[in-house]
């Protein structure tokens, strides 16, 4: 019954928990929107300026390494022109067998020489040559031409269309662009290039006038190549470190010349430019590419006619603005979360605090607690309902102690007493120790023992108090420890060291029985001799504490906590922690404190209630 009324409390006390936390709840979202509508608006005005401000930087920056690719790339077109006026040139060409392999070998060495003299020393230029479609003149160690491949390529139709002009090849495969097929690209350094191609012309001014290659001399063509990794430097050496932006140099037509990224074509399976159509020298595009939205910034080189472009993706444009907003909000939520929840706490306690006080007293008195009372201010609303909630515990605590207590606690003593009276076993040893010492014929020892039997069945039989003097108590206990020593052959000592000054204390009769009739059964068990129980008081204040310690076998904690809740046969220590519970209130009763091996100690804690004697006048 007394579980079941604590079920209902906690059951009430949920409710007006569930309360608080809705309280809670509501606090905390009538914050916390408004200000996710607020931070969803600054996001969104944040993100527009920040992809505008993006938007013309990505432009300067674009235009920026386009002029600076066509500042590096410039000489070309410098160097192509001079190499058509050039009379070395023209002196080498014009007198040239195509068919003597060491005059062709030393007009190639003459050839190198020159173009080596008018590339800068900082070129990024791989190879450049003068090609015939009979031989390759300039560097020996660089690309190699099939007869006739180059005369046949792309490159060579492209040149010749231009009339004259310098043509800038977009990336192209090596091998692909002059079949070379028994070579692997993976072997060549060379394998992927862009080159600048132009037919030259030469000629001599020397002289005054303009001299030109007689008919049937043909004319050279200049080819300067660049690898992939060439102008990956060039645009490597001015972009910003950790760019959140892809850069490349692409086609009119949106064909990639070349990518900052050195794997790109990893990441991407396609051209990611290669339906991009340049309207203009500079712009911007907005384009979705592979499911993302992207920024396009380009610029167009006046030297190449190729673009510079530079690609971002929206989300790492806003990733930082979304990372420090987050933590602004994150800071917010947790800044209100804790001022909703102390105010919610505040004025949910306040309200609350009316119905808890006449809880927590119905709680206690449902748990056997009489003496809890409602405290409260006499202005206070509820004082006419707090004081009659009051004098009804104190009725109801005088009705239980009266027709129930009382009742119980005498009942439990007789109970107690009978069953010393009755306990077979102690009868039968104790007469059976009596039988033999006649037989021996010690029948002063014999006298003795059934002396104090006799007394002892007196002592429990005659008194029916429910306190004792505690003298009383211990002359009994002195008797049954006797009758135990003779039992157990002397294998224990026993001390019992309590001052005459506590003889006058009014105890439960027999309480000490219990433990120590468990020490000498369980504690000295195992013990042939040595074994020891003391049994000592002392004053705490205004409680008296009984020590009962035994140097035995020990108790473990699991087993302790059995015989405190009544998981063993072992009851006569329960009945007795029940009692001294029930006569002086729940601040007293029995503790057991145990270490296997070394013993065990039992703490029984009861109020000092010794009638102070009035001195003599």
């Amino acid at each position: 019954m007394m579980r079941k009324k604590s079920g209902i409390i906690w059951k009430e006390r949920f409710k007006y928990a569930r309360f608080r936390t809705w309280l809670i709840v509501f606090f905390i979202m009538l914050s916390i929107i408004p200000l996710v509508i607020l931070g969803g608006a600054f996001f969104g005005v944040s993100k527009s300026a920040l992809i505008e401000q993006a938007e013309s930087h990505f432009i300067q920056n674009a235009q920026k390494t386009s002029t600076i690719l066509d500042k590096d790339l410039d000489y070309i077109e410098e160097f192509s022109v001079k190499m058509n006026a050039d009379p070395r040139i023209y002196e080498i060409f014009s007198g040239l067998d195509g068919k003597d392999p060491v005059q062709l070998k030393g007009a190639s060495d003459l050839v190198g020489q020159i173009l080596l003299s008018y590339l800068p020393w900082n070129n990024t230029v791989y190879s450049t040559h003068l090609l015939t479609s009979y031989y390759r003149f300039g560097e020996e160690n660089k690309n190699f031409y099939p007869p006739g491949s180059f005369m046949n390529s792309e490159a060579a139709k492209l040149a010749q269309e231009a009339g004259g002009k310098l043509v800038w090849i977009p990336t192209y495969s090596y091998t692909k662009m002059f079949q070379v097929d028994r070579m692997n690209e993976e072997y060549l350094e060379y394998g992927n290039l862009f080159s600048a191609v132009r037919k030259l012309h030469p000629s001599n001014i020397s002289s005054g006038r303009i001299l030109h290659l007689p008919d049937g001399i043909e004319e050279p063509y200049l080819v300067v190549n660049f690898t992939e990794e060439n102008l990956r430097k060039m645009l490597e050496e001015y972009l910003e470190e950790e760019h959140p932006a892809e850069y490349f140099v692409a086609t009119s037509e949106g064909g990639i010349v070349c990518s900052a990224e050195r794997k790109w074509n990893e990441k991407y399976r396609d051209n990611p430019l290669a339906d991009l159509k340049f309207e203009s020298d500079t712009g911007i595009i907005r384009k979705l590419l592979h499911g993302e939205k992207h920024i396009i910034a380009y610029s167009k080189s006046q030297v190449t006619g190729w673009y510079v472009v530079a690609a971002m993706p929206v989300s790492a444009l806003i990733e930082k603005i979304v990372g420090n907003l987050l933590q602004v909000m994150i800071v917010l939520v947790l800044v209100i979360t804790v001022l909703s929840f102390l105010a919610s706490f505040f004025i949910s306690k306040k309200f609350n605090s009316k119905i808890y006080k006449p809880l927590n007293m119905i709680e206690s008195v449902g748990a056997g607690n009489f003496e809890t009372v409602v405290r409260y201010h006499l202005r206070d609303e509820f004082a006419f309902f707090y004081s009659k909630l009051n004098e009804m515990n104190h009725n109801l605590k005088n009705l239980v102690h009266e027709n129930y207590e009382v009742k119980l606690q005498k009942r439990e003593s007789e109970i107690m007493v009978l069953n010393i009276q009755l306990n077979p076993h102690f009868l039968y040893n104790s007469l059976n120790i009596i039988n033999w010492l006649c037989l021996d014929g010690k029948t002063e020892k014999a006298s003795g023992m059934l002396l104090d039997l006799s007394r002892m069945l007196q002592y429990t039989s005659k008194n029916d108090a429910l306190l004792v003097p505690l003298r009383g108590d211990l002359d009994w206990l002195a008797r049954y420890l006797a009758i135990m020593s003779k039992r157990y052959a002397e294998l224990f000592t026993v001390k019992v060291l309590i001052p005459k000054e506590f003889d006058g204390l009014e105890i439960p009769k027999l309480f000490l029985q219990p433990f120590v009739e468990n020490a000498i059964v369980h504690a000295f068990k195992s013990y042939q001799e040595d074994g020891v129980l003391e049994i000592s008081v002392e004053q705490e204040g205004g409680d008296i504490i009984f020590c009962i310690e035994d140097n035995g076998c020990g108790i473990t904690q699991e087993r302790i906590r059995e015989i405190m809740n009544q998981k063993t046969d072992s009851i006569g220590i329960l009945n007795t922690d029940k009692r001294l519970r029930m006569i002086y209130g729940p601040d007293y009763g029995v503790s057991i404190h145990s270490q296997i091996g070394e013993g065990t100690t039992i703490l029984i804690r009861v109020p000092d209630n010794r009638v102070l004697k009035k001195p003599e006048s």
